[in-house]
């Protein structure tokens, strides 16, 4: 009975990190990678029952190094001591997608790491592990090649349409695996025993991987898989120096074989591995170029510098507690849209609220201290530790050196992508796996016969109570991960399918939707949010009816009532979430334009509380702008439209409410002067020749507008909305063709924008740029946003 259920959780866990690797769902709304974890706790809980009623915590007690494998507890219990700090315990437990700096994510993978610890510890387990890893690397590899070959000719789902979309994660994730399997392969062919023929393959299958890895691009692998190799290469040298001495004492006697026998102790996987990262170091960017003309792909990830992290752990650490504990578990956001370099502003990437820092060790050096960050760092040292024992005793078989290699590379290697970069929670749950099974099998090598039946008679005098509290603690720990971690994800799959249909316009599903992830999760923020924001569509869709009835007041009232009750409780629920407050003042500023007595007042105040909570973006003043303007309030706009452009001098959205406040009270000559007078003592601002062509457009003079929008794209040639509004003068001028081409221009860095690709189609049939649009599009000048999205 015994075996057999620790067996079966055995392959049970070997599926749920499976699944946790390749499991996608071809649907736009599906949450990626929470359904992965969602998955894999699933599976845990089902392990540890198996375990626990298969007799199995007796053996952990009684597993040799369990006491060192515990110190990995450390890392929940050191983001427990932090989020009993925190400055937000609201975000530090779950966070709102299981985020990899929440208590529950750490505990996930502690339960990870000491289950692989036990469960694949001997030589045929680990084995295992290795195969159905490397075997579902393989099967990301193909599917992979087949997207990037093929495409949607043969993957019919239209989420695979952009060939960047792969089973892992990210595009960089997917890097990082397929590095992974590299190595894997690089260790097989150092270490293995195997036929010409077999080394034959291992070398196209890492070809393969190679050349995929050129199309991904991603120089942090190459680095890490140099790094790697002359550590293969090194190890392999000496294991066969030391193993072949007396074949290397008869050569030194022998001139004629001397050489032929170099040649075949030179590890040439792992040299190979070197050279062609090394190369791909050296010449990634022209060979990635060459690369992507064959295999047309892009993609593209951003994250914060590491000078950027550095400066918010130096700017958020006030006191020495902070810099121990951190500020608590998943606030990285927090500390972010407070102190992040203004320099992020003037970028594309202004309005994105990083939870997360230059890497994952990084972010937690953030968050949960020094002593988290340590935390994070105790699997490789156990690694280490493990291969220091098993080198000093000396008693690995070559079996057991191909398979302690194999383990401990690659769960080195996930740790350091940990270390500097941000992988996502799916890996870091294969890297706890692979950790674990390392150090068990490392540790438990060079026992003797007497220790092992000492263990066994331990085993058998062992207290029923410790066994039975041990397996309890296990197993409510396990069920408590299990159940948060399915309700979230049943809440977050709701939200996204709610999400979806309020793109389309359809805020009635989306309230449904939206109702339903509430009943499965109440503590789930995002989900209050989305009742907000589809309570708000539905609000402006009753508000345009043309003749209103009592029921359709009635209606207009509840969803009033509702979406308020909604926003007020996801702000209580996350207090320091800028996000929900900023909602309601948009839902009160839309009332405020219905003349809902206290609306204005209340939508103000909701503003003002937002900046305080994110000060450093530009959106809420200008919102806080609008709401003034709607109200008469010309010169209180215009002061918090000054305070929108100081963080952000490129904020088309902003420039455009200026030029449309001029507009709106027929002082656009005096405007013009301003922005002239600007201009000549700020010649190198791009921003400011952009707002004096705009100025010139709106009053209906395109020849001047061109001379001051040239201007603007001189200084910064990439600037989008300058390039449109310089087409449309051109097109006013009748320079058809200049108008053609500076849309055309646009159309590459804006491939999905559909009202550039229709002013091409009218411009090059002859039309005029905007005709035939259904609905027919505002004036470009006289739009609350900028015509490309910045």
């Amino acid at each position: 009975m015994y075996s057999r259920l620790v067996s079966w959780s055995r392959w049970l866990y070997l599926v749920g990190i499976v699944l946790a690797l390749v499991l996608i769902v071809p649907t736009a709304w599906f949450p990626f990678q929470l359904g992965k974890i969602a998955v894999f706790a699933t599976m845990l809980m089902v392990v540890v029952a198996l375990y626990v009623l298969g007799r199995g915590v007796p053996d952990l007690l009684e597993t040799h190094g369990l006491k060192q494998a515990l110190f990995v507890a450390l890392l929940p219990l050191s983001y427990l001591v932090s989020m009993f700090f925190s400055t937000d315990r609201a975000v530090a437990l779950v966070g709102y997608r299981i985020e990899t700096d929440t208590v529950l994510f750490v505990t996930l993978m502690f339960l990870a790491f000491i289950l692989s610890f036990t469960l694949f510890r001997t030589l045929r387990t680990a084995r295992l592990l290795l195969s159905v890893v490397f075997a579902a690397l393989i099967a990301a590899v193909i599917f992979q090649w087949v997207s990037v070959a093929f495409g949607a000719s043969v993957l019919p789902f239209s989420t695979f349409a952009d060939r960047s979309v792969n089973l892992i994660g990210k595009w960089n994730d997917l890097g990082l695996l397929a590095g992974l399997l590299g190595m894997l392969i690089l260790v097989w062919g150092e270490f293995a025993r195997t036929t010409a023929l077999r080394r034959w393959i291992g070398v196209a299958m890492a070809v393969c991987v190679a050349v995929l890895l050129g199309i991904i691009n991603f120089p942090l692998v190459w680095g890490i898989i140099l790094g790697f190799s002359i550590i293969l290469g090194i190890a392999a040298f000496l294991m066969q120096r030391s193993s072949g001495s007396a074949q290397h004492e008869e050569a030194q006697s022998n001139t004629a074989t001397s050489a032929p026998l170099l040649v075949e102790k030179t590890p040439w996987f792992a040299v190979g591995g070197a050279v062609v990262s090394l190369l791909f170091l050296v010449f990634g960017s022209a060979l990635n170029t060459g690369l992507t003309r064959v295999f047309p792909i892009s993609s593209l990830e951003v994250r914060p510098s590491y000078s950027a992290t550095l400066g918010i752990i130096n700017d958020s650490h006030s006191s020495i507690r902070q810099l121990f504990v951190g500020t608590g578990p998943n606030t990285f956001g927090e500390g972010w849209i407070m102190y992040k370099p203004a320099a992020v502003n003037q970028t594309q990437f202004w309005s994105l609220d990083f939870n997360i820092g230059f890497s994952t060790v990084m972010t937690a050096l953030s968050t949960v201290g020094f002593l988290g960050a340590i935390a994070w760092l105790i699997p490789a040292l156990l690694i280490l530790a493990g291969l220091l024992r098993a080198v000093r005793l000396g008693v690995l078989s070559r079996d057991e050196r191909f398979v302690a290699a194999s383990l401990s590379i690659a769960g080195l290697f996930l740790m350091t992508a940990a270390v500097l970069y941000v992988p996502s929670q799916n890996i870091l749950l294969l890297a706890f796996t692979l950790s674990g099974a390392a150090f068990g099998f490392l540790w438990r090598q060079g026992r003797s016969s007497a220790a092992a039946v000492a263990g066994e008679v331990s085993q058998s005098r062992l207290s029923l109570f410790n066994s039975a509290f041990v397996a309890l603690l296990l197993l409510a720990v396990t069920l408590w991960a299990g159940y948060t971690a399915d309700r979230r994800f049943v809440a977050q799959a709701f939200v996204g399918h709610g999400s979806a249909a309020l793109n389309l316009g359809d805020a009635d599903q989306a309230l449904r939707s939206a109702a339903a992830a509430y009943r499965a999760d109440v503590t789930d923020a995002t989900a209050l949010r989305l009742i907000l924001g589809a309570g708000v569509t539905k609000l402006q869709s009753l508000a345009n009816t043309p003749t209103p009835t009592a029921d359709t007041q009635t209606e207009f009232a509840n969803i009033v009532r509702q979406s308020i009750a909604a926003g007020l409780e996801a702000a209580s629920t996350t207090p320091r979430d800028y996000r929900p407050v900023f909602a309601l003042g948009n839902a009160y500023n839309f009332l405020a334009s219905l003349n809902v007595q206290g609306a204005y007042e209340k939508a103000r105040t909701l503003y003002q509380n937002a900046a305080a909570l994110n000060p450093t973006n530009p959106a809420i003043e200008l919102s806080l702008a609008r709401l003034e303007a709607l109200h008469g309030n010309s010169d209180i706009a215009r002061q918090h439209i000054q305070r929108a452009l100081t963080m952000k001098p490129n904020y088309t959205d902003a420039i455009l409410l200026v030029v449309q406040l001029e507009v709106a009270n027929n002082d656009i000559p005096s405007a013009i002067q301003a922005a002239t007078a600007a201009a000549q003592t700020a010649p190198g601002v791009a921003p400011i020749w952009f707002q004096l062509g705009l100025l010139y457009y709106s009053n209906g003079d395109t020849a001047k507008a061109i001379l001051a929008l040239e201007k603007a794209l001189f200084i910064t040639t990439e600037y989008a909305n300058a390039k449109y509004f310089l087409g449309l003068s051109y097109y006013a001028q009748n320079r058809t063709e200049d108008a053609t081409k500076q849309f055309e221009d646009l159309q590459k860095t804006n491939p999905d924008n559909s009202e550039v690709q229709l002013v091409i189609n009218n411009m090059t049939a002859g039309r005029e740029p905007f005709a035939s649009s259904t609905p027919p599009l505002i004036p470009p000048q006289g739009r609350t946003t900028a015509p490309i999205p910045e």
